[in-house]
C-alpha cells in the first residue's frame, strides 16, 4: 500500500484529499467572473440569495456574511424577505441550473433586477439566463471522490467568504462593525 493509500484510510487522509480538490476547484473558478461579481455586490442596493437543499444553506452563510458587511441581504423565502426590485441582484446557488430556481431568475429579470448563477456548468439553463456567473466546477472540470454535491458546495462556500472578503476591503468597511453587527441574542 502506498503512503498516499494509507492517507485516504484515514479521516484525516479524507480531509487533506478533501482539501486538496477543494485547491484544484477554486484554481478553476474564473477569477474575472469573481472580480466582476465582487464590484457588482458593492454597487446593487439589496442582494437577495436563494439555493435549494445544502445549496440554499451555503446561500444564506453569503447572506449572513453581507449583512455583516452592511449591505441589504435576504434570503428569498423566509419570512421578512421583501420583493425583488429594479436594480437588485438575485444570487442563485445550484450546481444543475434547473429547476424552480431557473423560474425565480426569471420573475427577477421580469422586475428589473439582475441575476448572478453560481453554478457548475456553465452551459445549464440558469448560467444562461443570468447576466453575471461564477462556475464552480465542481464534477465538470475537477473530479471529486466527496459524496455528492459536497465539493461544489465547499466551493460556494470559500469562494463566497473571498467575495465577501473583496466587497468588505472595497466598501473600507472595519471588521469592527462586522462585529457590531454580529448576531448577540444567542
Amino acid at each position: 500500500m502506498t503512503a498516499e493509500a494509507d492517507r485516504d484510510e484515514t479521516v484525516r487522509g479524507f480531509a487533506l484529499h478533501a482539501v486538496d480538490e477543494i485547491a484544484r476547484l477554486v484554481t478553476a473558478i474564473d477569477a474575472e467572473a469573481l472580480e466582476a461579481a465582487a464590484a457588482l455586490l458593492c454597487r446593487v442596493p439589496r442582494v437577495h440569495l436563494s439555493g435549494n437543499g445544502r445549496s440554499g444553506l451555503m446561500a444564506k452563510a453569503i447572506a449572513m456574511r453581507l449583512m455583516h458587511i452592511g449591505l441589504q441581504s435576504f434570503v428569498v423565502g423566509e419570512i421578512a424577505a421583501p420583493g425583488i426590485q429594479k436594480d437588485d441582484l438575485l444570487t442563485i446557488v445550484s450546481a444543475s441550473g434547473r429547476g424552480t430556481l431557473l423560474e425565480q431568475a426569471r420573475t427577477a429579470r421580469d422586475f428589473g433586477a439582475r441575476v448572478l448563477a453560481i453554478t457548475a456548468d456553465p452551459d445549464n439553463p440558469l448560467a444562461q439566463e443570468a447576466q453575471a456567473r461564477i462556475i464552480v466546477p465542481a464534477r465538470t472540470e475537477v473530479a471529486t471522490r466527496q459524496h455528492a454535491g459536497s465539493l461544489f458546495e465547499q466551493g460556494v462556500l470559500i469562494t463566497g467568504d473571498a467575495l465577501c472578503h473583496s466587497v468588505q476591503a472595497r466598501l473600507k468597511v472595519p471588521t469592527s462593525e462586522l462585529n457590531r453587527r454580529h448576531a448577540n441574542l444567542l
